[in-house]
């Protein structure tokens, strides 16, 4: 299986996309559908293949026509992929940054979304703002691509207030937002609370460095934020326990701040091989 770094160094989304697809063949047929669900939503034909059980066998002795109930989870899924570009994505590890990441994951995702079919959008948040690059048609997976490709992480936060259309709409959406979820204070929490709604999924992708979470660093470091470009020489060791005592209270919380309706936190190692990432969203099919 290549490496995050093989796989990244290709520099081409659409080839890691299909590699990593490859190597997902059991996952691609459930796919990122959360599968048979109990709210119905309309009839269809009976096709070959469909469970007899699932025949509305009143409906037929009524018209002669085998219908199938389907449910809201079998229905073609709204996939919305959201990508933080503030400054700290920028952020470099094993020779490649938390954005190069994000990138290949994303595109793995909606390589995927593409063979089953599903409506994609995207979005990107940078700079104080949100902007749609891609809305959902037959040609979103290729536009997400030649999006991704050029994408810059730049800014910090906070981000202005989401439109209500965008957080509140009706429609049933899967939300997979690509953030290392850093915060200053409570944006992010404030943030995914806004799109919280019956008909909404949301999959929170933490994706961060192995020195940010184990932090093992011996002797003089410039140390710099990303997102001020303010810099700060410490001795590694020194800071050591404050730091990672610091980190993990972070992570506690806002492990707990999450712990809401239909959304799911995700924290992955920048060094977790990204098809074990990938599976890992697919399988995914109940939210609570």
């Amino acid at each position: 299986m290549p490496s995050n770094l093989e796989i990244i160094k290709l520099n081409d989304l659409r080839l890691s996309a299909r590699l990593i697809s490859e190597q997902l063949r059991q996952g691609i047929h459930s796919g990122i559908r959360v599968g048979v669900g109990s709210e119905f939503e309309q009839y269809r034909h009976y096709r070959p293949g469909d469970d007899l059980k699932r025949i509305d066998w009143k409906y037929f002795s009524r018209s002669g026509k085998y219908m199938v109930k389907e449910s809201t989870t079998e229905s073609n899924l709204h996939i919305r992929m959201m990508l933080d570009l503030s400054g700290s994505m920028n952020y470099e590890e094993s020779g490649f940054t938390r954005l190069d990441y994000a990138k290949n994951l994303l595109a793995s995702l909606s390589y995927l979304g593409y063979l089953q079919g599903d409506a994609m959008s995207y979005y990107t948040l940078h700079a104080g703002q949100i902007d749609q690059k891609v809305s959902p048609t037959p040609k979103s997976f290729q536009r997400i691509l030649y999006y991704l490709e050029d994408e810059k992480a730049h800014g910090d936060w906070p981000i202005g207030a989401f439109p209500e259309a965008l957080t509140q709409g009706r429609n049933r959406e899967l939300i997979i937002w690509v953030s290392d979820f850093l915060q200053k204070d409570t944006e992010w929490e404030s943030l995914v609370k806004s799109f919280l709604h019956p008909r909404k999924e949301l999959i929170l992708i933490q994706i961060l460095g192995e020195q940010e979470l184990n932090f093992q660093l011996d002797g003089n470091f410039i140390f710099k934020d990303l997102e001020s470009g303010a810099e700060y020489i410490q001795n590694g060791k020194s800071v050591q326990k404050d730091f990672k005592s610091r980190f993990d209270t972070y992570l506690k919380q806002l492990d707990q701040a999450m712990l809401l309706p239909k959304v799911k936190l995700m924290r992955v190692s920048m060094q977790q091989p990204l098809t074990e990432v990938v599976r890992q969203i697919l399988n995914r099919k109940h939210l609570s």
